[in-house]
C-alpha cells in the first residue's frame, strides 16, 4: 500500500481511537477533509475489516419511481 495511504488510514483510526465513534461529518472536520473523502476512507477501512459502521440514515431524499410499461 502507498505511504500515503498507509498514514491516513492510521489518522482516521487514531482520531476514532481518541474520540470514539462519530459521524463522518465530524470526523471529517477532525481530519481537514471533504465528508465524501471520509466516506470513502471509511467504506475501505470498513471493507479490510479495521472499522465497523454501525449506520446508516435516509437523507430524505426519494428515488424517482420506475415508469409503468
Amino acid at each position: 500500500m502507498d505511504p500515503y495511504w498507509e498514514d491516513l488510514d492510521k489518522e482516521i483510526l487514531a482520531v476514532l481511537t481518541g474520540g470514539g465513534a462519530m459521524d463522518p461529518v465530524d470526523l471529517a472536520r477532525a481530519l481537514k477533509m471533504s465528508t465524501a473523502a471520509v466516506c470513502s476512507c471509511l467504506a475501505m477501512l470498513a471493507a479490510e475489516g479495521k472499522v465497523h459502521v454501525r449506520s446508516v440514515e435516509a437523507t430524505g431524499a426519494t428515488r424517482p419511481s420506475a415508469k409503468a410499461a
